[in-house]
C-alpha cells in the first residue's frame, strides 16, 4: 500500500481516541461554483453519489461512514490546504457494534478507519477504507498489522 505513513497515522490514532460522542444527523451540503470545482479536485468522492452505494454493498460500516462524511467534511478541515490530515470522525453503531472512526487525507488519497470503541468489541471485517480518484478499496488489517483487500470498485 502506497500510504503506509498516513495508515500507520490513522491506525495510532484510532487506538488512542477518546471516549465516544454522538453524531448527529444534519442535512448535506449542496456544491456549486468555486466550491464545487475545488472539492471535486481534492475530493471527487464527496460529490459522488455512487461511491456510497458501491461500499454499502460490501460494508454497511463504510457506507453508513461515507454517508456521513459527504454531509460533514466541510466542517471537519479535511479540505484544508495541509497535505496530510487526520480527524476524528463519528461515533456509531453499525450491526450492533459501537464504532469509532477517523478520516485522513494524504495528498489525492483518502483514508477511513474504523475500530469497536471497547477493547472487547469485534473488529468489522473491513476495517478501512482507501478512496482515490475514482477507486475505492475495502481492507482488513489484522493486529499483527497484515493487510488484505477485501474489495475494491470504481465510483
Amino acid at each position: 500500500m502506497k500510504n503506509g505513513r498516513l495508515l500507520s497515522l490513522l491506525l495510532f490514532s484510532l487506538c488512542a481516541s477518546p471516549l465516544p460522542t454522538t453524531a448527529q444527523d444534519q442535512r448535506c451540503p449542496h456544491f456549486s461554483g468555486a466550491v464545487k470545482n475545488r472539492v471535486e479536485k481534492q475530493a471527487h468522492w464527496l460529490i459522488s453519489e455512487s461511491l456510497q452505494k458501491h461500499v454499502a454493498r460490501r460494508s454497511n460500516v463504510f457506507g453508513l461512514l461515507v454517508a456521513f462524511e459527504q454531509c460533514h467534511v466541510l466542517s471537519s478541515r479535511l479540505l484544508s490546504e495541509e497535505d496530510m490530515m487526520v480527524v476524528e470522525g463519528p461515533f456509531f453503531e453499525a450491526d450492533g457494534v459501537p464504532l469509532k472512526s477517523l478520516v485522513g487525507r494524504y495528498q489525492g488519497t483518502w483514508m477511513m478507519a474504523v475500530a469497536p470503541t471497547k477493547a472487547a468489541g469485534k473488529m468489522p471485517d473491513a476495517n478501512l477504507l482507501e478512496i482515490t480518484n475514482h477507486k475505492w478499496t475495502l481492507l482488513h488489517r489484522d493486529e499483527k498489522g497484515d493487510t488484505r483487500v477485501l474489495a475494491t470498485g470504481k465510483y
